[in-house]
């Protein structure tokens, strides 16, 4: 970090920590809860192909969670101490999304170990679609909105409703419409307190991130002239992709620099950016405007996470090994979803001053696609 950054950086927290800065922490202990997403969604898709609900994989699923859970703390413990993070909200939040998916898939896995020699491994039904459906919708939403927001009295309204509609029903819907029926009652009774508690004040966390961003002004030795081209640049992008300038916190380096023979005039701003999925196309648009990231939140690095594929085992491992030697990558951890043996998802430590750089790099190896950045 060059001087004037980090004396800006320093400036900001001083000014605004609350609103400015997150604890490095942060951006790895958000991995239990993604994980959780990305259950939801491959059960939606294990069901959506037909397959029944009592030959899922529950028990190496919820074995994984629990990996993940550990890994990421693991992740965390480079930056910050034992009691910062169990003592975090974060934590929190990790523990009670482990153990909320752990009741709800333990007595689906331990009526799945007595019921699954009765049905059949494909269950091709109306109703199957239904339940299908609902858990796509429900990790789609899960992205916006906490597991304990949801309205689980009106989906288990409607999923009622779509049950007695159907024409033709298997053994196998009305004992899975039993077990989906009594996982939705289970989830709003244990998801009400929790509401309560993550939606009082000191417990709310912004949707948005604070990043401090760089752009190089060619031959503009004005410095007034420089800030108002980022100003610009940053509020034709605002619309799209959801950033904006911060209090107006633009700053130009006062001082002319050249590289190659040619003269430029460094600008910084404070901008908030969407957290999540909104980030990475956002990122993407800046860097496509000369805009590149420095700092996240006040830290210096973030996690990102890639999903790798191959068609086999050894090209599976071959593609995980060219990507962890990507330039400025720092392998965290990986883990599968037990279901398709021929995917992996793969956790990374990145600088956040290379991150177009390297999320570019990354997409642009054989077999790998980048599916989210933890920031914060």
């Amino acid at each position: 970090m060059g001087k004037f950054l980090r004396k800006l950086n320093e400036r900001l927290q001083i000014v605004d920590r609350a609103g400015y800065r997150r604890e490095q922490y942060q951006s790895y202990m958000t991995g239990p809860e993604w994980r959780n997403v990305e259950m939801a969604s491959e059960y939606g898709e294990y069901l959506g192909q037909n397959n029944s609900m009592f030959h899922f994989p529950y028990f190496r699923q919820i074995g994984g969670l629990w990996r993940v859970f550990y890994n990421s703390y693991q992740a965390a413990r480079q930056y910050n101490s034992r009691w910062e993070i169990i003592s975090s909200e974060y934590m929190v939040m990790d523990v009670f999304v482990s153990a909320f998916t752990t009741m709800e898939l333990l007595p689906k896995a331990i009526l799945s170990l007595i019921t699954f020699p009765f049905f059949n491994k494909e269950n091709p039904s109306e109703m199957q679609q239904h339940l299908a459906e609902f858990y796509k919708q429900y990790a789609k939403d899960l992205q916006t909105i906490p597991f304990y927001d949801h309205e689980y009295k009106k989906i288990r309204n409607d999923l009622a409703e779509k049950y007695k509609a159907c024409q033709n029903w298997t053994w196998g819907d009305w004992f899975s419409w039993k077990v989906v029926s009594t996982e939705l009652l289970a989830r709003r009774l244990i998801s009400s307190p929790l509401s309560w508690w993550f939606h009082q004040d000191n417990n709310l966390v912004p949707a948005t991130t604070d990043l401090l961003v760089k752009l190089n002004v060619a031959d503009e030795t004005d410095f007034e002239a420089a800030k108002s081209q980022l100003k610009h640049k940053i509020e034709s992008l605002s619309k799209e992709h959801a950033i904006a300038i911060v209090d107006d916190h633009v700053y130009a380096k006062g001082k002319i620099k050249e590289k190659h023979g040619q003269s430029y005039t460094s600008v910084y701003a404070r901008i908030s950016a969407p957290r999540y999925a909104a980030f990475q196309p956002a990122v993407h648009a800046m860097a496509q405007n000369g805009i590149h990231t420095r700092l996240l939140a006040g830290q210096e690095q973030v996690q990102v996470k890639c999903l790798i594929e191959g068609e086999d085992s050894a090209k599976l491992n071959v593609r995980q090994k060219a990507a962890n030697q990507v330039k400025h990558v720092n392998p965290l951890y990986t883990y599968e979803n037990h279901i398709d043996s021929t995917r992996k998802f793969c956790l990374f430590d990145v600088p956040a001053r290379d991150l177009h750089k390297t999320l570019t790099r990354l997409s642009s190896q054989e077999g790998v696609e980048t599916k989210f950045i933890h920031n914060f």
